[in-house]
């Protein structure tokens, strides 16, 4: 617990959930634990969950599946609901600025604004440019290769990022080809000396092969730098001696699995950050310049403690988000937010298989797919009217 002067909150001005992530979507849910006497949540559009959307890519499932609708969640919970973006706080005033000009009063603000994907400028003869987030970009790019391959068309695709996301994406590209009757190349590129940095020897044997069997060629130590006609370039990230320069690459569409970024928003807040990890927030999730200003999941960075984007952090700080909340409006101590030290993360890879990974354990299969389909619908069924 931690004890920190708390200014007196106007009981008039709603606290403000900006973004309907994992954290909100919790609060949404537990509105009846909240005590403000107003509650509002401000967001763009629908929320897209990023644990199936790899699958939609794959043609496994519809997009109906993995979108959810916060305003008709927020109104059943009693929430008021309100489109719009933000674009600026007036920290004296405590209010919000909004795209459109719009001004709103506060008593608090809390941000759950998800991240999105720093990318290098379209070239007009290069390839298609299609980053994993926002997640409707999957969905184009899944309609655009039905398309190509019902025409018979091969294209080349290459998947920049060798993490999880990047690994689901090849494999899920793989996976709605097959469907589909085509044979594109499909390679992967990472920056890195391998895939998925720090994962287990066996579970990488294991991917490995896999990954050969589905036909995806796997390109380390290579840093995408532009992209350029017919396709990028990509330059060493640890050249030999007495070679190195710039390597070309062929493709006709790019999909970014890599290089998520906070939200440029963020930066015009006037609020401090950490630069390419997000608004800095203390462990009772709050900026250190302004107590009425929380924080959660990609959008945030914890000042001490570095984490990986994954939505189970997001998860696990919802509960200690809402308390504090609740702690901050009636002047009482709030709780401190300790992350796990290790976090479970399961890659769908089409097929029906899954590699799940925590720790140095890890298993691979029918089973582990199985068992992320289960929390996936339980996540989503939690959150779904009717």
């Amino acid at each position: 617990m931690t004890d920190a002067p708390q200014p007196a909150p106007d009981a008039d001005a709603p606290l403000l959930l900006v973004g309907a992530g994992h954290a909100h979507l919790h609060l949404i849910a537990q509105r009846h634990r909240l005590p403000m006497p107003r509650v509002m949540l401000l967001d763009p559009g629908g929320f897209w969950y990023s644990g199936m959307a790899s699958g939609v890519l794959g043609g496994q499932f519809p997009p109906p599946a993995d979108r959810l609708e916060p305003m008709d969640l927020a109104r059943h919970h009693g929430i008021e609901g309100i489109r719009g973006r933000l674009a600026g706080l007036d920290l004296d005033a405590r209010e919000a600025v909004l795209a459109d000009g719009r001004r709103l009063a506060v008593s608090a603000i809390s941000l759950n604004m998800g991240s999105t994907v720093d990318l290098p400028p379209a070239h007009p003869e290069g390839p298609g440019v299609w980053p994993v987030k926002p997640i409707p970009r999957l969905v184009a790019l899944r309609r655009r290769l039905v398309r190509a391959f019902d025409a018979g068309q091969h294209p080349r695709l290459l998947v920049v990022g060798g993490g999880a996301s990047g690994v689901e994406i090849a494999c899920q590209l793989r996976a709605l080809a097959d469907r589909h009757g085509a044979d594109p190349d499909i390679r992967l590129l990472t920056r890195a000396p391998d895939l998925l940095p720090g994962a287990p020897a066996g579970a990488m044997r294991w991917l490995h092969r896999r990954l050969a069997r589905r036909r995806i060629a796997i390109d380390t130590g290579l840093e995408l730098s532009e992209h350029c006609p017919g396709g990028i370039m990509a330059t060493p990230t640890e050249p030999p001696a007495g070679t190195g320069g710039p390597r070309f690459v062929a493709a006709d569409h790019v999909v970014h699995a890599a290089g998520l970024v906070p939200p440029p928003a963020l930066g015009a807040l006037g609020l401090p950050m950490l630069p390419g990890r997000g608004l800095a927030i203390t462990e009772t999730l709050q900026s250190p310049a302004a107590s009425w200003v929380f924080a959660t999941g990609d959008c945030a960075a914890l000042i001490d403690h570095p984490l990986p984007r994954l939505g189970v952090y997001g998860v696990r700080q919802a509960p200690v988000l809402r308390a504090n909340l609740a702690a901050w409006w009636q002047g009482e101590a709030l709780n401190t937010y300790c992350p796990q030290a290790q976090a479970l993360s399961i890659l769908d890879l089409g097929r029906g298989q899954a590699l799940a990974i925590r720790g140095g354990l890890w298993w691979g299969g029918t089973l582990a797919w199985r068992w992320k389909r289960r929390l996936d619908e339980r996540f989503l069924a939690g959150h779904r009217l009717g």
